[in-house]
């Protein structure tokens, strides 16, 4: 943050659990328990017997999730209309077949029967004599699931496979941690065009903008790490005013992994780990075009080509290109976005894969630090639209990334992946905020700074892992060991203006930017990770897995070039276990950890030991649907320990090797809370993503023993998006539920406080032919008077969006 230092905040109590919030997520979550009967869904891994073959467990059940079944576990494109397919049952298919004869098996007696078309993917047909009427219907993709996770053109709000926890591709049900997915199908519906959006339509992270400073994200009352493609990304996704919030236009997926994740991040903070992964280049040819415009002069283009650059399809690229440029319903806020995202894969022998990809991003525009309140806190009923900073202010933010990729095939099932990736960002930052004691009456006492701020930064970032199969006593078992690491250097210059009197009621915005030297350019500070792990997922029984993983890290801080903070072997254990309570649901617990290095001295006059954030769960999951359905409930515990507290044995002296006072690492947060979550179809054609969780964290040692920790981040938080297709028409219709309780901001004499609301949102959308649709959302649709953040009586506090409208048109090739 820019701005400077606010009173120490003393965080207000918290709020009792919604029951009948709690009591309609548990009811969703046995609801879909309770259908498992009659659609077993457990999870086999697809193992190759040689050319062609491949070991298939499919179970009898509905034609329609086997077929998705088959998708998923062969990776073979299939194509069936789905009127031709609901209703009917398949006898499943076990054994080593090749795909041919595991389809021929899948549709036995079903009056239906697959065709290879020249291209290697099939269509289901109906067999000559076995049915009338249907024959003529238009194949229609079969919605599965890329066993690498991949959601584009699956149609659903659920994924088949998730690595970001631990390296090994499994299954939400078989990862033994709470994970949440945004899907493609999900952006596309209701218009979530950039990552904050994204993440807004979860429950598994609260969303906390800082206006000019960017934007924060909490999980579980604490911050999280940020990865694309599963890789370290220390500049951030606009967090800390660094670099623009990424367009998702750009991306396939969203992966929220929640509680300590330090086995393959590192050092960091113990909330989870945010990672975007990208869109790759597909096998066949495809293209889409996407124009949208909304409230406040929203208007937006994007582009995207993707498929093979030669014939044989060896080499296979994607381009991705986006204008958007929107205002605000605040006075002279506005942004401008343009971006590109192109990659490359070529297979350079049948078992060797090298990719290579180009990011680039540029936001400008303006915004300002938030809407003052009363002295004590309270609102002054400003206009939404009020604005306070200068209109000739700018926020100018450029990010590029570079990257390189190498996949190997290895003998065994055994596969070799290293990644490396180059990251530059540039905020040029001119920006203005309020300081003072304000008179409500007259709206004197506060003063405007003006400032300006250029920053620069560079990270790279390393992985290197193999990971397969290991034969041992009779079964099969999953190893992972890699090393990954990254280097992050940020230098700065500014300029600090003097305040200027000014008058909330009467405040006028034309005020002349700063045109004056900047300060000299900073020392770079840097950062350095470097890590080793490894992972084994055991295979105790058929019902029974342990997964056991560890990580050694070693980090370094350099401010200016002198080393300020060094760790050496610091270790981050991992352990779940997982049990298959039957073939559609799983039980689990797990621990995980992470660290976080403290500047601070203790009497010996070293660095106090790094904060540690343990995460302990136990949970419930559910696969239904042949996967297209997913459920979890889990119950949490997060300690973050060694916390550095003034070491009251030592009495404060500037001549002390401490310089002041020093510290110990004694202090203690305790947060715990409940996670339940629903995500995919629920019916054909009716996709749902909901979400609800409990949080409450506080003091649990020293002066602050029990009052909250993270008061400005809610207890409760309810998502709920939802989709549904109107059967024989070419309408779809949905909405979403954002509903959140009270949060407050208290310091010396003051207490900013937003009460507890609900936002609604709709969606319709109408299918103009195969290629065209056009979509209405409408945001906030009773136009609640809200604030979407608290802070200081003088900035940070923000009111939300009043009602908002966008029209969308895609079109596919």
């Amino acid at each position: 943050m820019s701005c400077p230092s606010s009173p120490p905040a003393a965080r207000a109590s918290r709020q009792a659990a919604s029951p009948v919030l709690l009591t309609t997520l548990i009811h969703l979550t046995l609801a879909g328990a309770l259908a498992s009967v009659w659609t077993p869904a457990a999870h086999a891994q697809t193992e190759v017997r040689g050319a062609g073959m491949r070991g298939y467990a499919i179970p009898a059940g509905p034609l329609d999730a086997a077929l998705a079944r088959f998708v998923t576990e062969s990776g073979v494109p299939l194509a069936a209309p789905p009127a031709l397919v609901e209703g009917r049952h398949s006898p499943g298919v076990q054994g080593d077949f090749n795909a041919d004869t595991a389809l021929s098996r899948l549709l036995e007696g079903s009056g239906l029967a697959a065709t290879r078309s020249a291209d290697g993917s099939y269509i289901v047909r109906q067999l000559p004599g076995s049915g009338a009427g249907i024959t003529t219907l238009s194949p229609v993709a079969v919605t599965g699931f890329a066993s690498d996770g991949t959601t584009e053109g699956s149609g659903s709000y659920t994924t088949g496979a998730t690595a970001t926890a631990t390296r090994l591709p499994l299954t939400l049900r078989e990862t033994p941690q709470s994970v949440t997915v945004v899907t493609r199908q999900k952006m596309d519906d209701f218009a979530l065009t950039d990552v904050n959006d994204v993440l807004q339509s979860t429950s598994s992270v609260v969303v906390s903008s800082q206006g000019a400073d960017g934007t924060n994200f909490y999980s579980r009352g604490f911050a999280l790490q940020m990865q694309y493609d599963g890789m370290m990304n220390p500049i951030g996704i606009g967090e800390n005013n660094i670099s623009p919030a990424p367009d998702s236009a750009f991306l396939d997926r969203v992966e929220v992994l929640q509680g300590a994740a330090g086995l393959l991040a590192g050092a960091g903070e113990p909330g989870g780990t945010i990672n975007l992964v990208r869109k790759r280049p597909t096998e066949q040819f495809q293209a889409q075009f996407e124009a949208q415009v909304g409230s406040w002069d929203k208007r937006r283009l994007v582009g995207d080509v993707s498929g093979p650059l030669i014939e044989s399809g060896k080499i296979r690229g994607r381009a991705v290109v986006l204008w958007d440029d929107s205002n605000s319903f605040i006075d002279h806020v506005h942004d401008d976005k343009k971006g590109f995202y192109g990659v490359i894969d070529t297979d350079i022998t049948p078992s060797t894969t090298i990719g290579a990809s180009f990011q680039w991003q540029r936001n400008k525009g303006n915004n300002h630090l938030g809407i003052p309140t009363s002295p004590e806190g309270g609102d002054l009923h400003l206009r939404r639209s009020a604005f306070f900073a200068g209109a000739n202010d700018g926020i100018d933010k450029e990010y590029q990334m570079y990257t390189l990729n190498l996949t190997q095939r290895l003998p065994a099932g055994w596969q070799l992946r290293a990644s490396y990736s180059h990251n530059e960002a540039d905020a040029d930052n001119a920006s203005s905020y309020l300081y003072g004691t304000l008179n409500p009456d007259t709206g004197n006492g506060l003063r405007l700074y003006q400032q300006l701020l250029k920053r620069d930064f560079s990270s790279n970032s390393y992985d290197v892992y193999a990971n397969g199969p290991v034969p041992l006593f009779g079964r099969e078992h999953e190893l992972v060991f890699g090393f990954n690491a990254s280097t992050l250097k940020a230098r700065s210059r500014g300029y600090y203006g003097a305040g200027i009197p000014m008058n909330v009621y009467r405040f006028n915005a034309d005020i002349p930017r700063p045109d004056e030297p900047l300060d000299p350019w900073t020392e770079p500070n840097e950062t350095i990770q470097r890590g080793v792990y490894g992972v084994a997922r055991l295979n105790l029984a058929d019902p029974l897995k342990l997964i056991l993983g560890t990580r050694v890290s070693w980090y370094e801080y350099r401010n200016a070039g002198v080393r300020a903070q060094k760790e050496n072997g610091i270790v981050s254990p991992y352990a779940g276990l997982v049990y298959d309570i039957d073939s559609a649901h799983s039980a689990y617990a797990s621990y995980s950890d992470i660290f976080k290095p403290q500047d601070s001295l203790n009497a010996n006059g070293s660095t106090v030991d790094p904060v540690v954030g343990k995460n302990y769960e136990i949970g419930i999951k559910g696969e239904y649907l042949g996967g297209k359905l997913n459920t979890s409930a889990a119950l949490f515990r997060l300690e973050q320990t060694n916390l550095a507290q003034v070491d009251q044995s030592i009495p404060y002296d500037e001549s002390n090797i401490c310089k002041g006072y020093c510290y110990s690492a004694s202090g203690l947060v305790v947060s715990k809370g409940v996670d339940l979550t629903i995500n995919g179809e629920l019916t054909p054609g009716w996709q749902l993503g909901a979400g609800y969780t409990y949080v409450h964290s506080a003091y649990a040692k020293g002066a602050d023993k029990g009052k909250p920790y993270a008061a400005n981040t809610p207890d409760h938080l309810f998502r709920l998006y939802t989709t549904y297709r109107l059967p024989n028409t070419s309408w779809t219709l949905g909405g979403n539920l954002k509903a959140q309780s009270g949060i407050s901001n208290s310091g010396d004499g003051y207490t900013v406080r937003q009460g507890s609301y609900a936002l609604v949102g709709l969606l319709a959308k109408y299918q103009i032919n195969r290629q065209a649709e056009v979509s209405l959302t409408v945001d906030n649709l009773f136009d609640r008077r809200y604030y979407s953040a608290v802070g200081d009586p003088w900035f940070y506090s923000f009111y939300g969006t009043p009602r908002r409208f966008a029209l969308n048109f895609r079109y596919s090739l």
